[in-house]
This record gives structure tokens, C-alpha cells and sequence, in this order.
């Protein structure tokens, strides 16, 4: 699933074209692509955590 959303992400990129003056070592859209999947996770985990803590606090009331 995680390698599906990412590929769907990075279609944006694919549409945006080359980028000019990239010099990294990578290719720009799989380095960027990368970035994408882990700040998916990332942002997933801390919606989770986001999300307990808020059912936790609201059965405290």
C-alpha cells in the first residue's frame, strides 16, 4: 500500500517535468519520490498519536 500512495504522489512530479539544474546524484524524481513516502509515514504516525491522545483525553471527562 505505502509504495502505491507513493507512486501516486510522485505522479505529480512526473508532470511538473525535469527539473533544471538538478546536479544531485539521484535522479531529481526518485530522490524526491523517497522524500515523499517518508514524510507519508511520518505524517500517518503522528496522526495516529494525535488521534490517542485525543480519544484518551475526551474519555477522561
Amino acid at each position: 500500500m505505502r509504495g502505491e500512495c507513493a507512486k501516486k504522489e510522485s505522479a505529480v512530479l512526473k508532470r511538473l517535468g525535469p527539473v533544471p539544474f538538478w546536479r544531485g546524484e539521484r535522479k531529481c524524481l526518485d530522490a524526491l519520490g523517497e522524500m515523499y513516502s517518508r514524510a507519508m509515514e511520518n505524517a500517518g504516525r503522528r496522526l495516529l498519536t494525535l488521534e490517542k491522545r485525543t480519544r484518551s483525553s475526551d474519555g477522561n471527562r
